[in-house]
């Protein structure tokens, strides 16, 4: 056998270690590739899973809303939101690697509710109105996505506490990668997600139109004068007297109220051009510890707007955020809630002191109105839903879609499932104008 020369050898070793080279770095890229197109699949497939749960959870509080309404166009947005969510919540679902587990059961359910849905809404349509055995199976409906949502809402925490990947990552023993069905095996979630839906049926931070600042001319300030830079400063000096640091005037903001912006320390805010009014405070605040209870937030509120002039305000609606209590306070007149006249007010719980403020929508629709209740309290009681217990009633001025202000009776309601729904009556047309849910927590009431 000839023997292989030393320059022979060399050049063997050479090619192999590049083959090698070349080899490990096409496996590099490979997987590489691979690692990112899991990563990605991954995100894909949390997103669609959240969706998933916010579907069906829309799903309830729709039909609360509208089973409890007595207006048609009401029922029939109600309708059409549950067969459009019921749809939307199907196509996530099966965009996730489930192929593993039998969802013929909970696609068949959201099929028939999205099918029922639209047969509701083509009979309002025609003139009907949702009868008793209807309004049963919308309830139906409600409690089974609830109890579809609690599920996806247990596999959501398994994925987050774990950090198991839903996809089950990739195996290099080339075996048939873990899938969200053996995953979360330990749970039984999607199983038992699938078993309590064999009953299909047969063929709705913060309080009340608190969004409804509009684009109309502050009615506070129309007719009030242009203050120049060196009063404004002045008014934010006054304003910001309890902050530490240098008061420094930053821009001018163009707007539905125009302002001039100041800093001081970790505080910023906003005094109107015309009439020199304090719009908005914000002070960087991250409360480590609560030493001050509710009680405190709202009377150091409420003495904050006695101070800058406000009476006359009411808080029905806050929360407790992240050490920060949150208060909606609107303007009463004559027994009457005005909605509208709204101003919010920040308390940090570890200092005791307004950290928050803002009055834009008080500015833009304060003023005193001439509001006539055309219909007796008994007979607007009469738009209120048959089904729903009346724990009581109070006048209200609220803004409808136009953004028209229109004089309404507030009915705090409960519903045989325990919901507190407060339905607001046209006082002049005997018509549900709105209707709310009473969302009511250990340190907050808010609604949606």
């Amino acid at each position: 056998m000839k023997k292989l020369s030393k320059r022979s050898l060399t050049r063997i070793i050479v090619f192999i270690t590049a083959a090698i080279a070349v080899v490990a770095v096409f496996c590099g890229v490979a997987v590489s590739k691979a690692l990112k197109y899991e990563r990605k699949n991954e995100a894909m497939y949390q997103q669609n899973l959240a969706a998933a749960g916010e579907y069906l959870n829309d799903i309830g509080d729709v039909i609360v809303k509208g089973i409890y309404s007595e207006s048609a166009a009401d029922q029939n947005s109600m309708c059409a939101d549950v067969w459009m969510n019921a749809y939307e919540a199907k196509n996530a679902f099966s965009s996730l690697p489930i192929a593993e587990l039998n969802m013929e059961k909970c696609y068949a359910f959201l099929s028939k509710i999205a099918e029922y849905a639209r047969s509701c809404e083509k009979s309002i349509a025609s003139g009907k109105k949702l009868d008793k055995q209807a309004h049963d199976t919308f309830l139906s409906i409600k409690k089974k996505t609830a109890l579809l949502a609690a599920e996806v809402e247990k596999l959501q925490k398994i994925y987050l506490n774990t950090g198991e990947n839903i996809a089950g990552g990739i195996d290099f023993s080339l075996a048939i990668p873990k899938t969200i069905a053996t995953a979360a095996s330990t749970s039984d979630s999607l199983k038992s997600l699938n078993k309590n839906l064999s009953d299909s049926p047969k063929l709705i931070y913060d309080g009340p139109f608190s969004d409804s600042i509009n684009k109309a001319e502050p009615q506070m300030l129309k007719d009030a004068q242009k203050i120049d830079l060196k009063k404004a400063t002045e008014i934010a000096e006054n304003f910001l007297k309890d902050e530490k640091g240098v008061l420094k005037y930053t821009t001018t903001k163009e707007g539905n109220i125009p302002c001039y912006c100041f800093t001081k320390g970790n505080a910023y805010a906003e005094i109107s051009l015309y009439g020199g009014k304090p719009v908005t405070l914000n002070v960087d605040t991250a409360p480590e510890k609560s030493a001050y209870d509710a009680a405190h937030c709202f009377d150091t509120a409420q003495a904050y707007l006695k101070a800058l002039g406000y009476e006359n305000m009411k808080c029905d609606y806050y929360e407790l955020s992240n050490g920060i209590f949150i208060m909606n306070y609107h303007y009463i007149q004559k027994q009457i809630n005005c909605y509208t006249d709204l101003i919010k007010v920040k308390v940090d719980t570890q200092s005791g002191k307004v950290c928050g403020f803002d009055a834009a929508s008080y500015l833009t629709h304060h003023r005193q109105r001439s509001i006539r209740f055309t219909l007796s309290e008994g007979e607007a009681k009469k738009g209120v839903s048959r089904y729903l217990k009346i724990k009581s009633v109070k006048k209200a001025l609220i803004p409808n879609a136009a953004e028209k202000e229109i004089a309404c009776y507030e009915f705090r309601c409960l519903s045989p499932e325990g919901n507190e729904l407060l339905v607001y009556i046209d006082a002049a047309t005997g018509k549900q104008a709105d209707l709310l849910i009473l969302q009511i927590g250990e340190n907050s009431v808010l609604t949606k």
